[in-house]
């Protein structure tokens, strides 16, 4: 299988949650109850992002275990603590973070938010590298990769939510709804890729496996519109684009010659010719501006092309000498139908609290904060109510004042 990708993780700086944390106005009333958890929750964010990466399928499982495991501590810190740039809140510390596309632009905030949109990418990092380390040329290997693939679709859609809650313009490109949606259509892609390999292999019928193609180019396609359009085209390499042009000409050219096999079988020698044509003219396009693609991807390019040349060729000397059809306009045609068989997997379930959730003595601050409000309200009335005439007042509200006897016999006769 040609060239699938991963994505690397970003890069971030050490930082201690413990002491701003422990220190701030919540947690010092419950100092002793939060402790133990706050050093729990420091050391879960030095495995998951702060130890270098390790090597081998192993340790990659090790990372993705850590990673979830931080995550789902930081949605309990979120609800606890109030870390944001806001003067009320914890913001004695900052989160530094690197783009992973471009190491040189970085974000610094005192954001909850934007630690757990960075996390959250690197889960669908690891997911996308745990992926690649499959053996792809068994059953079980496929199945893991595709399992990993949509996982990691699902990871990227939600680092992308989280991201959304961060001050507008203090994220990096690659959690932006744009760049996290590129990735996982990317993933989404890479994981029916996996299966349209395994329906080829095991001789499954060219109607079928056009129509698997087809949704495949769709992904890639719609991941290629969004690095053409802003913020993304001028933020990744130009190699990395024409990748993924290449991938989705490839596809769409794919389908066009499955769609033909199954044409040919069915004796509609007309069509047959107009599919190749259209396949052969995306690959055409594609290579006139795809520059830098990889060498196992244009083979398999020049492989599927020399296919189509062939069928091509052999298709028109049929029609010419035999069926004597007419060849219908591009346009005639009608869209190649599409298969999808796969989707961003939830992480709800592996995201959700953990039976022991730390902090869960604590009162959440903003409840903490609400209270507080609603108390000094409570006094501020009780204050003003004293003020008052009570010989007036107190009996209105405990409905003891009747109607006079004029009023409620004007009331009767109306």
């Amino acid at each position: 299988m040609a060239t699938l990708l991963s994505i690397h993780e970003k890069a971030t700086a050490v930082v201690d949650l413990y002491v701003p944390i422990r220190h701030s106005a919540h947690a010092e009333r419950d100092a002793a109850t939060a402790d133990d958890d706050l050093r729990a929750v420091r050391d879960l964010r030095a495995a998951a992002v702060e130890s270098p990466s390790l090597q081998g399928p192993l340790s990659l499982d090790q990372r993705r275990d850590a990673l979830l495991a931080y995550a789902r501590a930081l949605a309990v810190v979120a609800s606890r603590f109030l870390i944001s740039p806001d003067r009320e809140h914890v913001r004695t510390f900052s989160f530094t973070w690197h783009d992973a596309f471009n190491m040189n632009q970085k974000v610094c905030l005192p954001s909850v938010h934007l630690e757990r949109a960075a996390v959250l990418f690197n889960l669908g990092a690891v997911y996308s590298q745990i992926a690649l380390a499959a053996d792809l040329n068994t059953d079980i290997g496929i199945k893991s990769a595709c399992g990993a693939f949509e996982s990691a679709a699902g990871a990227f859609a939600e680092s992308g939510l989280a991201a959304k809650a961060v001050a507008a313009g203090a994220i990096t490109v690659d959690v932006t709804p744009e760049c996290t949606g590129m990735l996982e259509k990317l993933m989404l892609g890479q994981a029916q890729e996996c299966l349209l390999e395994k329906f080829i292999a095991g001789g499954k019928p060219p109607e079928l496996c056009s129509k698997v193609a087809r949704q495949l180019g769709i992904f890639y396609e719609e991941a290629y519109r969004a690095l053409c359009a802003p913020p993304l085209s001028q933020h990744f390499d130009k190699t990395w684009i024409s990748h993924i042009q290449m991938k989705a000409a490839q596809f769409h050219a794919d389908a066009c010659y499955r769609c033909s096999l199954d044409l040919h079988q069915a004796e509609e020698i007309s069509e047959e010719i107009v599919r190749l044509q259209i396949g052969m003219n995306a690959l055409a396009d594609a290579k006139k501006t795809a520059k830098g693609v990889a060498a196992p991807l244009l083979h398999s390019v020049y492989k599927l092309e020399s296919n189509m040349k062939t069928n091509l060729e052999r298709a028109m000397k049929e029609n010419n000498s035999m069926y004597l059809l007419q060849i219908p306009d591009v346009g005639s045609l009608g869209a190649l139908p599409a298969a999808c068989l796969v989707k961003s997997t939830s992480l709800a379930v592996a995201l959700g609290a953990s039976e022991q959730r730390p902090f869960s003595p604590l009162v959440p601050e903003g409840s903490m904060c609400d209270a507080e409000k609603l108390q000094q309200s409570s006094e501020i009335s009780g204050v003003r109510l004293k003020e008052m005439d009570p010989s007036g007042v107190l009996p209105s509200l405990e409905g003891n004042v009747s109607l006079s006897v004029d009023l409620k016999a004007g009331g009767e006769e109306n």
